[in-house]
């Protein structure tokens, strides 16, 4: 207490009470959260409280064309964008009708596989193509653009007549905003209705980007509704409707470490160079016009290995620079974080597994593997797969290529490699024995759908009975384990165990 305090509490206790009891709850409410404390430490820290729509409206275009600048010319950025987009989508998302059977299904498969093979508007990639175009768009750009084209039929139509074209955010036209009729408004390219829903984007005919096409067109957008669009982005924030790219966080810390390594680069060469310093006992030489014409021009500039005669009584000091250390330390406390604010691993940023052995990989690659599945399912299933099916099937069933009109579609990400194939093989094993998981778990969780991969096995199966002699079967041959006593060895009691462990026999 005060002497403020005390001289209160002396002449009113009820009043210097409450006044204690007061002070004491301030003190208590600044220590609760260091962060809301006003000093010298957090002076500068600029906070406002901005809408993630104003913040991106700030920053969009300028992050966006840096971090393009350093996936452009800086290898760990490509890196980090490319390792994003491989482990979303790697080599495809399979798709596969569900809820249909018999040869309904396979003409719904074989006509999604048509499709698939030249749905790209530009002609360039198949479907998985194109998805993995999209994500490392949004990897790198913040969002991707996929429209739906789509294309005239008549009876002699065999493929669904759509076509898919990726874009980069860049097609929004960023001037174009203002109030529609019905209470809606257009915001920096995208038209919202009166609820604030999105009902149409204003894209331009062409990137604005591109100084030739620039040249020869006038730069006007039209209006395209929001269901011919798909605007795939990573949502971080309630009330979101841009995306940033994914280097955002780690634009300026990769920006630094590039900078140091060009100052490294400049005195490594500083190093390399043979300099020295002559000196003089002569006191009356000056430096100028004066020594130029008495010895000559002087040496201003040194050049790796070069040597100079010196003159009588002259003496020449070798410049020995020290040595650079930290640079492998610096640059890999740059790299976790870059890495880190990207959400991949540090190994798979750089290449460098010399500090990871097979445990401490696992357990590094559990919280990466979840984050990529959120992606794969929140955003590369739910935003662009699903979308994209809806729209395949409404144009498959108005030229007639649809069977059935009932029947739901079944999407398969890709599956993660192992690190130790044996090692999950026998996990896999047991947590089938004890009904942990289903075969058909275990088959999708490679990136397979699970009734293609039946009908394949019982194709290749049926294949080699037919080409293999009577009786004879591959170890591989899963009816050797499941079959009964009849082909079964003596002594093994029903069950081939030759090719099991010491502990799955015991």
């Amino acid at each position: 207490m005060t002497w403020l305090d005390q001289a209160i509490g002396w002449f009113d206790p009820v009043r210097g009470m409450k006044r204690a009891s007061a002070r004491h709850a301030m003190q208590v409410r600044v220590r609760a959260y260091d962060a809301a404390r006003r000093d010298h430490r957090t002076m500068s820290w600029q906070t406002p409280g901005s809408s993630a729509n104003t913040e991106i409206a700030a920053s969009e275009e300028i992050v966006r064309n840096r971090t393009r600048d350093l996936a452009r010319n800086n290898g760990f950025a490509l890196q980090i964008v490319e390792t994003f987009a491989d482990h979303v989508v790697g080599t495809g998302i399979v798709g596969a009708p569900i809820g249909i059977k018999g040869r309904n299904a396979k003409r719904v498969s074989q006509g999604f596989a048509d499709w698939s093979e030249i749905c790209d508007w530009d002609g360039d990639h198949d479907f998985n193509g194109l998805m993995w175009l999209a994500i490392k768009g949004m990897a790198d750009s913040g969002a991707a653009l996929i429209r739906h084209r789509r294309l005239s039929f008549d009876a002699s139509t065999k493929v669904a007549p759509l076509r898919l074209q990726v874009l980069e955010p860049d097609f929004i036209d960023p001037l174009k905003s203002g109030t529609v009729n019905g209470g809606g408004l257009i915001d920096r390219g995208i038209e919202y209705d009166a609820q604030g829903r999105k009902v149409a984007y204003w894209l331009l005919d062409h990137h604005p980007g591109d100084v030739a096409q620039f040249r020869l067109r006038t730069l006007t957008s039209s209006r395209v509704p929001a269901e011919e669009v798909i605007y795939l982005y990573n949502k971080l924030r309630p009330g979101q409707d841009r995306g940033m790219p994914l280097l955002a966080p780690a634009v300026m810390t990769l920006r630094d470490l590039e900078g140091y390594f060009q100052s490294e680069l400049v005195r490594k060469r500083i190093e390399s160079c043979l300099a020295g310093f002559i000196t003089s006992p002569d006191d009356d030489v000056q430096v100028g016009t004066e020594a130029k014409s008495v010895f000559g021009k002087l040496v201003e500039k040194f050049e790796p290995g070069m040597l100079t005669r010196l003159r009588p009584g002259e003496d020449i000091t070798i410049a020995q620079p020290g040595p650079s250390q930290g640079i492998s330390a610096f640059a890999e406390m740059y790299l976790r974080e870059s890495a880190a604010a990207a959400g991949v691993m540090y190994e798979h940023a750089t290449g460098d597994f010399s500090k990871v052995n097979y445990s401490s990989w696992r357990a590094g690659n559990h919280g990466f593997r979840r984050r990529m599945e959120r992606i794969q399912w929140h955003v590369a299933v739910h935003k662009a797969c699903r979308p994209i099916i809806d729209r395949y099937r409404q144009a498959a069933r108005a030229a007639a290529l649809l069977p059935a009109a009932d029947f739901g579609w079944k999407w398969t990400p890709p599956g993660f490699i192992s690190v130790d194939p044996y090692k999950d093989a026998q996990a896999d094993l047991m947590n089938l024995r004890m009904g942990k998981v289903t075969p058909s778990q275990l088959v999708e969780e490679r990136g397979y759908d699970y009734l293609e991969f039946l009908s394949q096995l019982a194709a290749d199966l049926a294949a080699a009975d037919g080409a293999l002699p009577d009786g004879a079967r591959f170890d591989g041959d899963p009816r050797k384990q499941l079959k009964g006593t009849a082909d079964a060895p003596s002594g093994s009691n029903g069950n081939d165990t030759s090719g099991a462990s010491d502990a799955e026999q015991s």
